[in-house]
């Protein structure tokens, strides 16, 4: 059964006791991935429906604070790893594949890679993608009486000091190529429309670093929008009597990928292999997507209207979903979060 260690780097020392304490006949796979609903869910509708399949194998899973943290974990662990797979962001996920920290996979071990599409299958298997969690607008449903459609209502003055914002992270480089995409530019090429845009709506942002976080400010109703992740949003919609509510705009969004990865020297590579040949399967990927509301990748999943819609927004957006060259912008990452720092939020 999956045990759920403490968040931090000092918590992976845990992982050499826990696996001593295993029985010689049960393989320990100890994984290190992302925290909260995720990590949850994750467990419920993931590993524990593995474990049932295997018995054989004992799912170790450690939340980590964020990708950054986790890759600071594999560095540290290089030489001697205690950490077999870790679920992290396809930017970071792409930097551990080039430093040598993950391992490529055995299409023979892991033959649902057969279903990924190519765009998933990163640095020659060495970083898959497994999920995608779409960026959306958030709004408090007591206080807002037309829910926002458009990422132009973000500069509606009736916002004004109504609006968190924390973009000096991945949901800010996200946000560029979508704003981008609206003013006809290609991201690859110049993002200065896009800064231009974010800089139209800051004077409606009260906070670009909400507290405790995105979700809870407008949940306890200190603002009327965020801009934040659609899987926990629909989750917490769903938990807390609804008073999230989630736009999906209907000029489309991107998805945050979430990537899982072996790690290279794992002392337990076969069993990782298999887990991570049941995380990407449609049976897997179908029932996270159903019940936390993550984009699934394998490409013979089938999800329903009612499901794909709390996902991707209704069919014109569905239609605009937009996609990454993550290659890319993991080049560009650091320097568009500098941008955005130096020339809108200092600047507002």
């Amino acid at each position: 059964m999956i045990r759920l260690l403490a968040t931090g780097l000092l918590a992976a020392t845990a992982f050499g006791a826990v696996s001593a304490a295993q029985a010689q006949d049960v393989t320990t796979v100890n994984v290190v991935g992302f925290s909260g609903v995720f990590a949850e869910n994750y467990e419920k509708f993931v590993i524990s429906a593995f474990e049932e399949k295997h018995p054989e194998i004992d799912i170790v899973y450690q939340p980590s604070k964020n990708s950054a943290e986790t890759l600071a974990l594999l560095t540290l662990q290089k030489d001697d790893p205690t950490v077999d797979i870790a679920l992290i962001d396809v930017a970071v996920a792409i930097t551990a594949a080039k430093e040598g920290l993950t391992a490529q996979l055995d299409p023979a071990a892991v033959p649902n890679l057969a279903q990924q599409p190519d765009w998933a299958r990163i640095e020659e298997d060495r970083a898959i993608a497994f999920s995608q969690d779409n960026l959306a607008i958030l709004y408090n449903t007591k206080t807002v009486t037309e829910p926002p459609t458009s990422w132009n209502d973000l500069k509606d003055e009736k916002y004004k000091g109504r609006i968190a914002a924390r973009l000096g992270d991945t949901r800010g480089v996200i946000l560029l190529p979508i704003l981008n995409s609206m003013a006809g530019a290609d991201y690859k090429e110049t993002i200065d429309p896009a800064i231009a845009a974010m800089n139209e709506f800051a004077p409606n942002v009260l906070t670009w670093d909400p507290a405790p976080d995105c979700y809870a400010v407008v949940q306890n109703g200190e603002v009327d929008l965020s801009i934040c992740w659609n899987g926990r949003a629909q989750y917490l919609h769903d938990t807390q009597d609804g008073v999230i509510g989630i736009a999906a705009p209907l000029e489309g969004s991107i998805g945050q990928t979430n990537t899982i990865n072996l790690v290279e020297g794992s002392k337990n590579a076969e069993a990782a292999q298999l887990f991570i040949d049941y995380a990407l399967s449609a049976e897997a990927q179908a029932t996270f997507a159903e019940k936390s509301f993550y984009g699934p990748v394998n490409t013979t999943v089938e999800l329903s209207d009612d499901v794909a819609a709390r996902i991707y927004g209704s069919k014109e957006a569905q239609a605009a979903q937009m996609t990454l060259d993550w290659s890319f912008i993991a080049t560009v990452y650091s320097d568009w979060i500098q941008r955005i720092n130096r020339e809108v939020i200092a600047f507002n």
